[in-house]
């Protein structure tokens, strides 16, 4: 009878070991999915004829780009100020705010009458999401050791690549059902219904505000901070002041390198599909979900590879050289539309981890009580550096069409990976 109890404790005790992975990452990962499908549901949106008609759009690429432009130079300036935010109030409460105000202008930008006020409501958008990466990282630092938290990464990061997976099929169906401007009130009601309620009763700052957690679980978490962890390189004080700290300089480039891809080809893949590869308006939505949906497995499989080894550079450096590769093939040497298509596709796919594994990288480089202003900073240049991409897209395929877009975006594939090899040469 002992030891039938003393097995049900040890179980009990087991399984209280992994509540942080409930508790966090989960939420994280739907309100980052979320968020991801209110950020480029606008690519889908401003490929329909019928918006480019409402807005007076057609024929204007410049112009159109600035509706995504609009909304990454708001976000990317917001994350500065929302990093000494969540450094001074914590994510949780700033993660409510952002929110509440990410709902309202959804809403604001469905009743938008002109592309001006669209715009408008893009950049207060803008300013509503830039929370996301100071909070997000926030929670990650402080509820996961060092060696468990590129499988963090990875587990929330998978929002980076559901939400576009989803966005294409919902937008397409949203729009056949009730038109583009019925996509904005969707996805304010579900931005707002399902992320409160886990930031309310689910999530907490730290592990001991947590009822539910075990003092086990929290010893296991706090023994594995950065501070006691043996499992990264340190320089005593470099870390401590990032700013000076030239490791931090290195994955904040590679960062704003990644992002311009993103932003650049998330916004006009839709359009190059239909245009140049002549896909129809629902086969360019598919395609768009597609190469986002097999980014999730690759991802999951970098971030658990990444802690066994405890390495993040070399595995990000490999997947955005493969990436760059694979984006050129497709992008110009390959005629047949499917084929084109298809390493297209893999180059998303192998673009997605490196991704991930800039936040780890940026753990590794920064103690936990300077990850949120560290993030704000970090993710404040890297979305600056990508804010125009948008907008300077729309210029080149104005002016000469999707041939120098594609050398453009493959060079910014290419530089974080000789960026990240400096720090393989140091032991990350």
């Amino acid at each position: 009878m002992k030891d039938s109890t003393a097995a049900v404790e040890v179980g009990v005790s087991r399984k209280s070991l992994s509540l942080r992975w409930w508790l966090i990452t989960g939420p994280l990962l739907i309100i980052t999915m979320i968020a991801q499908i209110d950020k480029v549901a606008m690519s889908m949106v401003m490929s329909n004829k019928v918006f480019l008609q409402d807005m007076h759009l057609l024929g204007r690429p410049a112009v159109i780009g600035m509706l995504m432009s609009g909304f990454l130079f708001a976000y990317s300036i917001s994350q500065f100020f929302w990093g000494w935010f969540v450094k001074r109030y914590g994510a949780r409460a700033c993660s409510i705010v952002g929110i509440l105000a990410w709902g309202a202008m959804l809403i604001l930008s469905g009743v938008a009458r002109n592309v001006g006020a669209l715009i408008f409501a893009r950049v207060l958008l803008g300013v509503g999401e830039g929370f996301m990466w100071a909070a997000a990282n926030a929670f990650v630092a402080n509820w996961f050791p060092v060696k468990e938290r590129a499988r963090a990464s990875a587990i929330w990061f998978q929002g980076m690549s559901l939400g576009p997976a989803l966005t294409g099929a919902l937008v397409v169906a949203i729009v056949a059902a009730g038109g583009w401007r019925t996509v904005f009130f969707t996805l304010a009601a579900v931005s707002v219904l399902i992320p409160l309620p886990m930031l309310i009763w689910l999530m907490k700052d730290r592990p001991r505000q947590h009822r539910w957690l075990s003092s086990d679980e929290v010893k296991l978490i706090e023994e594995g901070s950065w501070a006691k962890t043996k499992e990264v390189p340190k320089i005593e004080g470099k870390e401590e002041n990032y700013l000076s700290n030239h490791r931090f300089w290195l994955v904040t480039a590679a960062w704003g390198c990644t992002n311009i891809f993103f932003w650049g080809w998330a916004t006009w893949m839709p359009t190059y599909f239909q245009t140049v590869r002549h896909f129809s308006f629902g086969s360019a939505g598919y395609i768009y979900s597609l190469s986002f949906f097999f980014v999730l497995i690759v991802t999951l499989l970098a971030g658990w590879l990444s802690d066994k080894v405890m390495k993040r550079a070399p595995i990000a450096a490999v997947c955005w050289t493969v990436a760059a590769i694979l984006f050129f093939i497709g992008g110009v040497m390959v005629e047949n539309a499917y084929w084109a298509a298809l390493f297209l596709i893999g180059a998303v796919i192998f673009h997605g981890p490196a991704t991930m594994l800039v936040q780890p990288l940026v753990h590794s480089v920064v103690p936990e009580r300077r990850i949120g202003d560290a993030v704000g900073v970090g993710g404040g240049v890297s979305q600056l550096m990508s804010a125009a991409a948008p907008v300077l897209i729309g210029f080149l395929v104005g002016i000469s069409g999707f041939g120098a877009v594609i050398v453009f975006l493959t060079l910014s594939l290419f530089i974080p990976a000789v960026l990240t090899f400096f720090l393989v040469r140091e032991g990350y």
